[in-house]
């Protein structure tokens, strides 16, 4: 069976419950900057469109970078990619195991040492335990981290929690790849261990999809990109040509025009 992932006008929407304070400080915050639509549902609760009508279809052998200032949308559209949370309107269809990398440390136990986790998180995967060993020196080539995989995760410095969080991420095959920002958030030479990860893991998986502020590494691992603004897709295409019109704030309709 193939991979896929297809939303069709998909919508999502937040409540906020707040004070009229907060909500007059709500709103002129909505109008200052990039996140989502502030409207109002039946019950007069302040809602935020995360996701305002996107479409988009991925299938095998994509790699999609998602840009945007922060509020965007692009968190929301990658855990509704992951299948972490449904649509309010319109429709996800998504066919494919899926990995994800969200958020630095979550699911580890920070009182316990990186061994410990790792086999924590190898059970987790369904890993067998003949080959948790195997698993276990892959995060330890990989991260680099050597004697620190003995200690608690609590003594990591935000890096080291990232190496391992994107090493156990990325040490089972799966047909889909999320990930959020954390491929850069290491030094130039992590960085380029993460890119040779992923593409050797591509070698087996089917879609990747990156939200980034990066974009030598959306242009390196990616080839279509989504500019997402107040949950709204501006423009998508090539990363290069994406990333460009994203990083400089020209529209659709200026990039045409300078053509």
């Amino acid at each position: 069976m193939t991979a896929h992932i297809t939303l069709d006008d998909v919508h999502v929407r937040y409540p906020v419950y707040q004070t009229s304070r907060q909500r007059s400080i709500l709103g002129f915050a909505a109008n200052a900057a990039s996140f989502g639509h502030i409207a109002r549902d039946a019950g007069n609760i302040p809602m935020v469109d995360a996701l305002n009508g996107v479409s988009l279809e991925l299938k095998d052998g994509d790699r999609l970078a998602l840009m945007g200032r922060n509020g965007s949308g692009k968190t929301t559209m990658l855990k509704l990619c992951a299948g972490l949370i449904y649509p309010d309107m319109g429709e996800a269809r998504i066919a494919g195991s899926r990995a994800t990398l969200l958020n630095p440390g979550a699911g580890l136990d920070h009182e316990k040492t990186g061994v410990e986790n790792v086999e924590m998180i190898g059970r987790l995967l369904g890993v067998p335990r003949s080959k948790r060993s195997a698993l276990l020196e892959d995060v330890a080539e990989f991260t680099e981290l050597g004697d620190f995989l003995n200690l608690p995760i609590r003594t990591y410095s935000t890096g080291m929690t990232v190496r391992l969080m994107f090493a156990l991420a990325t040490s089972v095959e799966r047909d889909i790849l999320i990930v959020d920002e954390v491929v850069g958030a290491g030094d130039a030479i992590f960085v380029e261990k993460a890119a040779r990860r992923v593409r050797n893991m591509f070698e087996r998986a089917r879609i990747l999809v990156l939200a980034t502020h990066a974009g030598e590494i959306a242009t390196r691992l990616c080839n279509k990109a989504i500019w997402l603004d107040s949950g709204r897709v501006v423009m998508a295409g090539g990363p290069e040509l994406v990333w460009d019109a994203y990083i400089n704030q020209r529209r659709p309709h200026a990039v045409e025009a300078a053509a």
